[in-house]
């Protein structure tokens, strides 16, 4: 039977709220995130702060931290993302224990991060060693393939997004974290390939870490056809079936060290307004209220993976991530 309770503890490690992204309000804020944890059984999170131009990156930090103070119950332990932010004003948030987050994409809406920006943190912190969390999409990739393949439907995302963009940048970020001993999380894994990489490095390198997502694990590229497709543009995008049952066979051999839902829900009405104009929808979907139950009643129910290996993936391994427990 599927599953009609939720388990407490429940950690999401990946989570968007409270903020704007790309210039759109995201649907989601504290108010509504402590509603969905205590329905859900969430103790805790991973939340991102990202820099804008016209406030600091400390400054957004604290008001994030009081918003959360004052709405959310849970522990809530936070992702920076600098952007102009220098080294001697970014030091002291990450001696406060959190850690940080850059994009190896989206040079349009400013948070590209070039491989070599990246490699200059490592060395600027390596007195620290504060964890990247990375987002890896080669941008040089996308923009040649966008540029192949115009959006004129949601099945074009997987086109102007390939896996091979994902194999690269991860192989690239790889290589930087192992040169310079630097720990890393590669957050949602879309591509087995990649999940290949990654759990290749992990045996000689346990400082490096990863994550994927449940609806790469569920939905295949079929999923941006039909009636509101655009509704469930995401970045990466879904990838073909056959990739999608590759990364379900390297989740039962134990390839990712947690599960993280990416929740960043926007408001229908922002992704409807442009559905006749792609490049403009906002991608992202939601994920945090059934990270668990999606999980547990597509791959625990049917005998895919056991509970206690679930437990460890959304429960026990992200508090050890996690500063605030």
């Amino acid at each position: 039977m599927p599953l009609d309770y939720k388990p407490a503890g429940i950690c999401d490690f990946h989570i968007h709220i409270g903020e704007k992204i790309g210039g759109y309000e995201l649907r989601d804020d504290f108010p509504d995130l402590d509603r969905m944890a205590e329905l859900n059984g969430i103790a805790g999170i991973g939340a991102f702060v990202t820099e804008e131009s016209d406030l600091s990156l400390t400054v957004k930090l604290r008001k994030m931290q009081e918003k959360a103070r004052l709405n959310f119950k849970g522990k809530v332990h936070w992702h920076l993302t600098p952007v102009h932010t220098k080294t001697d004003e970014l030091f002291p948030l990450l001696q406060e224990g959190w850690d940080l987050k850059f994009y190896t994409t989206y040079r349009e809406s400013g948070l590209y991060c070039s491989y070599e920006q990246i490699e200059h943190w490592m060395i600027e912190l390596s007195d620290i060693k504060t964890r990247m969390l990375v987002h890896c999409e080669d941008d040089q990739i996308i923009t040649q393939a966008s540029a192949e393949h115009p959006f004129r439907t949601p099945q074009d995302h997987t086109l102007r997004r390939p896996e091979l963009a994902e194999i690269v940048a991860v192989e690239k970020i790889l290589n930087l974290a192992i040169k310079h001993t630097h720990p890393i999380h590669i957050v949602h894994i879309s591509s087995p390939k990649a999940a290949i990489l990654v759990n290749e490095a992990k045996k000689d390198y346990p400082f490096i870490t990863c994550e994927t997502a449940p609806h790469y694990l569920i939905y295949n590229e079929n999923r941006l056809s039909g009636i509101n497709a655009h509704r469930w543009l995401c970045t990466p995008p879904f990838r073909s079936e056959e990739s999608r049952g590759l990364l379900v066979e390297l989740l039962q051999d134990g390839y990712f060290d947690i599960l993280a839902s990416d929740h960043c829900p926007f408001k229908l009405e922002d992704k409807d307004r442009f559905k006749d104009n792609l490049e403009l929808v906002p991608c992202g979907i939601p994920g945090l209220e059934t990270l668990y139950t999606s999980m547990f009643n597509n791959f625990v129910e049917p005998g895919i993976i056991s509970q206690a290996s679930l437990d460890e993936m959304t429960i026990h391994k992200p508090k050890t991530l996690m500063s605030c427990f």
